[in-house]
């Protein structure tokens, strides 16, 4: 998942998980709750930070869990960057409130 993210997506930041299943990522200048609706858009749902902090902070950061096979990985990589391409691009789109 790493070497996939470093690839497609150089501008997000993340470290090792030392346990776990997932990835916690930042966004870099994004809502992660806005960047969430898109990426469901392309057929990828991850979580927001804020839904998995206790303070609700952690808004510009997303759980992506990592423990599916290369394929769905690789597919679901593809998918999170089309999704960061096109909120770049054109915003996120009608329905989605800008927070």
């Amino acid at each position: 998942m790493g070497e996939l993210l470093t690839e497609r997506l150089p501008d997000w930041e993340w470290s090792p998980p030392v346990g776990g299943s997932a990835l916690w990522v930042r966004l870099p200048d994004t809502d992660a709750r806005v960047f969430a609706q898109v990426a469901l858009r392309h057929g990828v749902e991850v979580v927001a930070g804020q839904a998995m902090d206790p303070s609700g902070a952690h808004n510009d950061y997303l759980r992506v869990p990592f423990a599916y096979s290369e394929q769905v990985l690789d597919d679901a990589v593809a998918r999170l960057s089309r999704a960061w391409q096109e909120l770049r691009r054109h915003g996120p789109g009608p329905g989605v409130p800008v927070v």
